[in-house]
């Protein structure tokens, strides 16, 4: 079934559009009214009438990257085929680097043939030269950049100024904590979970490890920090739906190290590489924020101290204990890596002793029938790498030989026109009189040959063309999911080849019907090189090709009628599946299967 093609709205609402001091900006920067704003424009194009309209929204995430859920269902819909055009309110909207904003405009969205339009911009592709219109969008992407970067900085320093000021900036709060219902950034008890924090050091304190700890959680059912903060309205982002909810040793070691349950507040320990970017780089301890007091402490100073020096004692020995985590083989109970220890013929859960868990401990596997496993696996998917990379070589070699017949025709070209030149260079001193060019022109070739001979490379110039795009979309964009190349890819190729024949006064005609068939990639690639082998033979001998394909009793089915002066049985008969049969004097058919 055909695609159904919509219209993209696309509406993103970062942090970065609040002001600095934590109040929300105007409506105009909402959700809400870039959404109405939007669908107003929409209703005044009568192109878009009937047309569906698909929402994509990112809602805090920020514009100085792409790593944004809603752009990128957007872009692999797009991708899909399910997407003409894009609305959106302004580029800073669509994203505040201009470089990829521009790689998007100008590459990305064009290749797709995806429209794009910026209400407040001004700007619509379909009218511009160039796609980004000129300077003025480009100017737009870098101010919107510069705008980005200034903010950050001003962010940076109004979180500074309320971090000293002991004020609790992070969006949300440390587990056994909420915040303050009368000021947001201020932290009280959560009387509930500041006993599981109480039960957590003092278990430490005791001389139980992270492990104990951890199991010890498991087996009774406490909540986690992440499924506890659920249960409480508190939105987490990020979620790892994969690993089963269990409290592990790396949660019990932030806690036990967190001084927040001292009633501190510590800001700037780390901060983001660059604007943008979600790499965080370490701080210097002499650049820290520590703020003392800043809200109700849940343990002592000293419950903290003997905790964090009963856990932490003898770290190396204890790590030393762990197994070898394996990246490719996963526990069916709690979803965390197996491992193996060089005591052990075989993997099993790296967290069987601590989640509590009975499959945990059963999830066991040879580690030699498990390798064996991986590397007949590795294997086949060897041998399917090195089939692709000959495919590959085979595909590049026939264009590389297409290039040599352009380049041939073209020195044959230049000849004749150097051949024509010294003639009328003759001519014209007086070497030669007008009779003698005139015999000389003949002898060299006729008009009608010379540019019989420039059409012809017109016509193999437009498929090496076409034929490259095919390859580069296939080999760029074909993933394990779906096939790279649709019908409307070969329909475009032949379209274009057909037009360059209609230019050598060869009447050509196309008709592609094959809606309903399931075919591959590569039985595409192989009609429209079978309509350019036919065009290669038959250039010099016909007046009209029509070229068809179509679906018939399940198969791929090419037919071609042919109007040509010439007997061509004989010179297509048998080669590449061609069935030649003669309708009339003038007219033949011929008919090949690829499918």
């Amino acid at each position: 079934m055909p695609v159904t093609e919509c219209i993209a709205v696309y509406i993103r609402l970062s942090s970065e559009d609040n002001d600095v001091d934590g109040s929300i900006k105007a409506e105009s920067n909402s959700v809400s009214a870039q959404r109405m704003l939007i669908n107003e424009f929409i209703k005044k194009q009568d192109e878009f009438t009937n047309c569906p309209v698909v929402e994509y929204v990112d809602d805090g995430y920020s514009g100085t990257n792409f790593n944004r859920p809603g752009f990128q269902r957007m872009m692999e819909d797009a991708k899909a085929g399910r997407i003409k055009s894009i609305v959106i309110k302004d580029f800073s909207r669509f994203g505040r680097d201009y470089l990829e904003v521009g790689n998007y405009l100008e590459k990305i969205l064009p290749v797709l043939g995806i429209r794009i339009i910026s209400i407040n911009d001004g700007f619509d592709s379909i009218n511009s030269s160039g796609f980004t219109g000129g300077m003025s969008v480009a100017l737009k992407n870098m101010l919107n950049a510069m705008y980005s970067r200034d903010l950050s900085r001003k962010v940076r320093s109004a979180m500074k100024t309320h971090a000293k000021n002991g004020e609790y900036m992070p969006a949300f709060p440390k587990y056994g904590y909420i915040k303050d219902p009368e000021d947001k950034h201020h932290l009280v008890i959560d009387p509930e979970a500041a006993e599981t924090v109480k039960l957590i050091f003092t278990m430490a304190a005791d001389g139980k490890t992270k492990g104990q700890i951890a199991k010890y959680l498991n087996e009774t059912h406490v909540l986690t920090c992440r499924e506890y903060m659920c249960r409480k309205g508190i939105k987490m982002h990020r979620e790892n739906e994969k690993e089963k909810k269990l409290w592990s040793v790396t949660t019990i070691s932030d806690m036990l190290k967190n001084e927040v349950y001292l009633g501190k507040i510590i800001w700037n320990k780390k901060r983001v590489a660059r604007t943008g970017s979600n790499k965080l780089v370490s701080n210097d301890k002499e650049e820290w924020i520590v703020v003392e007091n800043a809200h109700e402490p849940i343990i002592s100073d000293e419950l903290f101290r003997k905790a964090n020096e009963k856990a932490f004692t003898n770290q190396k020995r204890v790590l030393t204990k762990r197994g070898v985590a394996c990246p490719i083989f996963f526990c069916p109970t709690c979803g965390r890596r197996l491992g193996f220890t060089s005591r052990e013929t075989g993997y099993r859960c790296m967290q069987a002793h601590i989640s509590g868990l009975s499959g945990c401990a059963e999830s066991k596997m040879d580690r030699k029938e498990a390798e064996e496993t991986v590397l007949d696996a590795a294997r086949n998917m060897a041998q399917l790498i090195s089939e692709n990379l000959e495919k590959k070589k085979s595909e590049w070699h026939k264009t590389i030989l297409k290039e040599e017949n352009i380049a041939t025709l073209v020195s044959e070209k230049k000849r004749l026109s150097s051949r024509k030149m010294k003639l009328y260079s003759d001519y014209r001193s007086e070497v030669l009189d007008k009779e003698g060019y005139m015999e000389e022109l003949e002898k060299t070739e006729s008009k009608e040959v010379y540019e019989r001979l420039l059409g012809k490379i017109v016509v193999v110039g437009t498929y090496l063309k076409r034929r490259k795009n095919l390859t580069l979309t296939l080999h760029n964009e074909k993933n394990e999911n779906r096939e790279a190349l649709k019908t409307e890819d070969l329909i475009q190729s032949l379209a274009e080849s057909c037009m360059a024949l209609k230019l050598c006064k060869i009447r050509a005609l196309y008709y592609v019907n094959i809606q309903n068939l399931e075919f591959h990639d590569e039985e595409l690639i192989k009609c429209y090189d079978y309509f350019e082998w036919l065009v290669e033979q038959l250039f010099d001998r016909m007046q009209m090709i029509f070229f068809r394909v179509v679906e018939m009793e399940a198969h791929l089915i090419i037919s071609v009628n042919v109007i040509s002066e010439n007997d061509i049985y004989a010179l297509l008969s048998g080669q590449h599946g061609a069935e030649v049969e003669q309708e009339d004097e003038k007219e033949w058919l011929i008919r090949c299967r690829i499918l």
